[in-house]
């Protein structure tokens, strides 16, 4: 009988390890679902294809007038953008301000960093990032043209993240 309470106990010991492994890994694989699935990570792509429809490549202005036409399935009809001083109520006058705008014959590269994501409910995120405009030439001796911290409200509507609500401040580069 001793001898069968010991064999019990080295199995079940032995078992435990295997057990503590299958229970990480599921942990491990939920959480990994979450980040993989997750609206935060929805949005930030979203903003990531933005930046890449905003930046204009070099002589692009006629591409640029496609890339202008992008720009409004990214904004809420409704959108409330406030630039500095600035301020756009809609997006059809978002779309009309970039139509006059001229983009730099050399063009740039918008990038947004340090995006944190909050999802405040399953259709509203409210996001927080920097957006830093770049110079396309790597040989250029200012390759950071401008930084931005901004706020953003976004919504999803009909099945898209659009932006309904922008803020952005002027950063101080260091």
């Amino acid at each position: 009988m001793n001898r069968t309470f010991r064999n019990r106990t080295a199995t079940g010991l032995s078992a435990l390890p295997v057990l503590l492994v299958i229970v990480a890994l599921a942990v491990a694989g939920f959480f990994a679902y979450r980040w993989w699935t997750g609206e935060e990570r929805v949005v930030k792509k979203r903003l990531d294809q933005l930046a890449e429809v905003l930046s204009p490549p070099a002589d692009g202005e006629l591409a640029m007038v496609a890339r202008i036409a992008q720009v409004r399935g990214f904004f809420a009809p409704d959108v409330h953008i406030r630039f500095d001083s600035e301020e756009i109520d809609s997006r059809d006058a978002l779309v009309a301000v970039l139509g006059r705008w001229q983009p730099p014959k050399n063009g740039f590269k918008l990038e947004f960093a340090d995006v944190a994501v909050h999802m405040v409910d399953p259709d509203t995120a409210h996001v927080s990032l920097t957006a830093e405009i770049s110079n396309r030439d790597a040989n250029s001796i200012e390759p950071l043209l401008d930084a931005r911290e901004g706020t953003l409200t976004m919504r999803h509507l009909d099945g898209e993240w659009v932006i309904a609500a922008a803020e952005t401040t002027k950063t101080l580069l260091r």
